[in-house]
C-alpha cells in the first residue's frame, strides 16, 4: 500500500516566509541598535580620552611655572614670567620648566608657552626659545574642539583669586618674576558643559 508524501502548500510556504521576514527585521533592528550604541560609546570614550590628555598637559604646564621673565620680540623691554589678561592675544603666556630633552640638545629646559581659543579650538602655542625675535612664529598644537569658553583664575601670594596677572591696579614691574600660587582652569565644552580644575604651582617664590 503506497503512502502519499504530502508537501507544503503554497499558503504554508508564504506564512513561513512571512514569519522569517518578521524575525529577520526584528533581528536586524536589534543588531543595528547594538552597532549604533557601540559607535556612540566609542565616540564618547574617544572624546573623554582627548579631554583627559588636554587637561593632563595643562596640569603639567601650569604646575611647572617658572618665575623667569623674557625679552619682548624687539628686545627692548622685559616681559613678565606670567601674563594673563583678557585683552591679550593669546590671553595667557608664561614660562614653564621641566621641558624634557631626551636627545640632549643644547637648549634650556624652560619653555615659553601660551594658550588661546580660536574658532572653537583650544590651542597650545610654544616657542623654540625663551627670548624670541619677532619673526619667530610659535608652533600651534590643537588640544580640544567644540570649546565655547576658556577661563582662568589665579591665586596670588595672599591666597586671593585674581582674574588677570599681574593683578588689576598692581605695579606690573614688581610682578616680572612672580607667578601665581595656583591656577584654576575652566573649559566650557559645547557637548559636556563646564569642566574646572585647580592646579597648584610647584615653583617656590
Amino acid at each position: 500500500m503506497k503512502h502519499r508524501v504530502r508537501g507544503f502548500t503554497l499558503v504554508e510556504l508564504l506564512v513561513a516566509i512571512a514569519i522569517f521576514a518578521v524575525i529577520a527585521v526584528l533581528a536586524y533592528g536589534g543588531l543595528d541598535s547594538v552597532v549604533h550604541q557601540r559607535e556612540q560609546t566609542d565616540r564618547v570614550m574617544n572624546r573623554l580620552r582627548v579631554v583627559q590628555q588636554a587637561f593632563a598637559l595643562m596640569a603639567r604646564d601650569f604646575g611647572q611655572l617658572e618665575p623667569r621673565p623674557v625679552r619682548d620680540p624687539l628686545g627692548n623691554i622685559p616681559l613678565a614670567a606670567f601674563v594673563s589678561t583678557p585683552q591679550n592675544l593669546p590671553p595667557v603666556t608664561f614660562t614653564r620648566g621641566g621641558w624634557s630633552n631626551p636627545l640632549a640638545d643644547v637648549r634650556s629646559t624652560e619653555e615659553r608657552v601660551a594658550y588661546q581659543l580660536d574658532n572653537g579650538q583650544l590651542i597650545r602655542l610654544t616657542w623654540p626659545e625663551l627670548d624670541n625675535p619677532a619673526q619667530v612664529l610659535p608652533t600651534k598644537q590643537p588640544l580640544l574642539t567644540e570649546v565655547s569658553a576658556f577661563d582662568l583664575r589665579l591665586m596670588d601670594n595672599n591666597g586671593q583669586w585674581q582674574t588677570q596677572w599681574p593683578p588689576l591696579n598692581a605695579d606690573a614691574s614688581t610682578y616680572l618674576a612672580q607667578v601665581p600660587q595656583a591656577v584654576e582652569i575652566s573649559v566650557t565644552l559645547k557637548d559636556w558643559g563646564r569642566i574646572t580644575r585647580v592646579i597648584e604651582v610647584a615653583a617656590q617664590q
